[in-house]
């Protein structure tokens, strides 16, 4: 097992090419560049990921850790049955992340772009969203598709949003949670804790 001095280094490392993703593109992340952002020598760089393909794959699967932590962070926000509360989740998630994503929307599409075929790469990704589509398949065979539509509309905001052409009008949107929570989902939650900031 690795020791909390190796792991909080490998943690830098992650964070510096997190780093230069956002501030200066993906073509600026080279090994060179990271052992430097992250004030380490190449050799502490190669230790933990022994090539660019190591590290591509650990940006990935922070990403990922990243997207699970944030979603299960606002759908605790609420209680009541599995279907109702990861709809409204959802959409406080999206709320949150429209008003300060912290970079990870940039940093999203440059990774998510740069690596979709390739199956690898991405597996982590996919099967995050395998985890989620499996949860609403769990659900009663009439919540299924409602609370499915519900995340779907939800994803095409979020990549929307990512993509830069979110361009839909603030009252619209607001008009938009009801319409999916109460009339698409018909959800029944109560809110169990206080609304998150981003």
């Amino acid at each position: 097992m690795p020791t909390e001095k190796a792991q909080k280094t490998k943690q830098a490392i992650i964070e510096s090419a997190f780093s230069i993703i956002l501030n200066e593109g993906f073509e600026a992340v080279t090994m060179e560049h990271v052992a430097e952002k992250a004030s380490v020598s190449k050799g502490a760089l190669t230790y933990h990921f022994n090539n660019k393909r190591a590290l591509h794959l650990a940006l990935i699967e922070n990403y990922v850790a990243h997207m699970d932590e944030e979603f299960n962070k606002y759908v605790s926000l609420f209680s009541g049955e599995e279907a109702d509360t990861i709809v409204v989740g959802y959409i406080e998630w999206f709320k949150a992340f429209q008003r300060n994503n912290s970079g990870w929307a940039a940093v999203g599409v440059s990774l998510l772009s740069n690596f979709v075929l390739d199956e690898q790469l991405m597996a982590p990704v996919r099967q995050w969203y395998q985890r989620l589509f499996d949860r609403i398949a769990q659900l009663p065979h009439e919540r299924r598709t409602p609370v499915l539509v519900c995340i779907l509309a939800m994803e095409g905001l979020f990549y929307a949003h990512k993509f830069g052409i979110d361009l839909i009008p603030g009252d619209m949107k607001k008009a938009l949670w009801p319409y999916l929570s109460d009339t698409v989902a018909q959800v029944n939650v109560s809110q169990t804790k206080k609304r998150v900031r981003y």
